[in-house]
């Protein structure tokens, strides 16, 4: 069938070891409008913006809370986190997990109002989006203990609560409770996309094409216009979707499509659904590594398919329980598993073995997780609105 169309404005992500797949697509309907300001590309290692045209305020400095890593319980990482019934009770959080090396700089009371959905990095900063309606940016800094502090620089209004987000070439996308997905350009441009009749909850580039999956059981195809900046709907996907979709990612010749119901394999080249892959049981989150993909399910258990779609090893349920996100650490590397009681789970790669798994949050949800892609670093977004910022040390924590 037909191919994708070549953009003039390219989008594309870069990812090292954990990245994004190569494939195709196709032309069809739907507008989005072009818009306002926002503030242009920064300096320095995290960057800063020279020019905001955003909310800017002192009620943005949150007090950040600092545990030295010396100090507080450790945890041992017992259990195997294979076959297992997941445990009912839920342990004090940790600040240093010694049985692999992880260690928590500090967090962030408060840092949304609610649930923290979705963040992404960009050279400007860490993004994060919560259903309380905002976006902020964060820029972290060493302070004087050493350990990293996180500042909120500024907040974005958003039109609704926000529970995907993805940064790509200049385009910050923003997928909405109400089914839009709301675009920032770095040179100060805005869109709004509008297709979707429910929450926008993965969104993916591929090609140059932005992919969108909602609850609404569609996948959307939508291309820009460089001339004008909007994004135009060109296909819209619905027949055999595995029920409302919680993730998407190309890989190969195809687009892997995670719902309520199981896994699906869209052929990018025909747009068609090929293979329903077992088990049909909730995809909660997907990550890509070294080819392959992995698929966490909701219930608590993994499993890793290549580009075609063929099994390639299983992780039976976690100990800690119903999976909600996972992440790809360089530092290991790791898998990481965030889950329904504020548990964080490590898996070591390639081997797919479990490592160990410690509380990082007092029973919230870890709502989202974020590798900083360097130095071990990632973030844990929590159910209550707090955030948390961890490191991972190759050669052993401080004593």
């Amino acid at each position: 069938m037909c191919c994708y169309l070549l953009l003039l404005y390219t989008l594309s992500d870069c990812k090292a070891s954990f990245g994004s797949g190569a494939g195709s697509s196709r032309g069809g309907s739907s507008r989005g409008k072009g818009g306002s300001s926002r503030g242009k590309g920064g300096g320095g290692h995290w960057g800063h913006d020279s020019a905001r045209h955003v909310v800017k305020s002192d009620s943005l400095k949150q007090k950040t809370t600092f545990v030295p890593w010396g100090k507080g319980k450790g945890d041992k990482g017992k259990g195997k986190g294979k076959g297992k019934e997941p445990r009912s009770s839920v342990k004090p959080p940790v600040v240093r997990v010694d049985a692999d090396a992880i260690g928590r700089h500090c967090e962030v009371k408060n840092a949304h109002g609610s649930s923290i959905q979705a963040m992404c990095m960009t050279e400007q900063g860490i993004y994060t989006a919560s259903q309380d309606k905002s976006m902020k940016r964060w820029k972290p800094a060493k302070g004087a203990s050493g350990c990293y502090e996180l500042t909120a620089e500024l907040t974005i209004p958003l039109p609704d609560s926000c529970h995907s987000l993805l940064f790509s070439n200049g385009w910050l996308f923003c997928g909405l409770w109400d089914g839009q997905v709301k675009a920032f350009s770095q040179d100060g441009a805005e869109a709004t996309m509008k297709g979707h009749n429910r929450r926008v909850t993965t969104l993916a580039v591929h090609q140059g094409v932005l992919m969108s999956g909602g609850a609404d059981r569609e996948v959307r195809l939508w291309q820009m216009d460089p001339a004008t900046k909007t994004f135009n709907c060109t296909h819209t996907i619905e027949e055999s979707m595995p029920g409302p979709i919680n993730k998407i990612h190309p890989l190969g010749g195809h687009l892997f499509v995670g719902g309520l119901h199981g896994l699906a394999m869209l052929d990018l080249s025909t747009l068609k659904v090929t293979k329903l892959l077992p088990p049909t049981k909730a995809v909660s989150d997907m990550l890509e590594f070294q080819g392959h993909i992995i698929v966490a399910y909701t219930e608590g258990g993994l499993r890793i398919f290549d580009a075609e779609g063929t099994l390639k090893s299983e992780m039976k349920m976690l100990e800690a329980g119903p999976i909600l996100k996972i992440a790809g650490l360089d530092s290991g590397p790791r898998v990481l598993c965030g889950h329904i009681r504020g548990q964080v789970t490590t898996i070591t790669l390639p081997s797919f073995e479990f490592k160990t798994e410690f509380q990082a949050l007092a029973g919230q949800k870890v709502d989202s997780l974020l590798c900083a892609g360097h130095d071990g670093i990632f973030l844990v977004g929590s159910q209550d609105g707090s955030l948390q910022l961890w490191q991972r040390l190759e050669g052993g924590l401080p004593s």
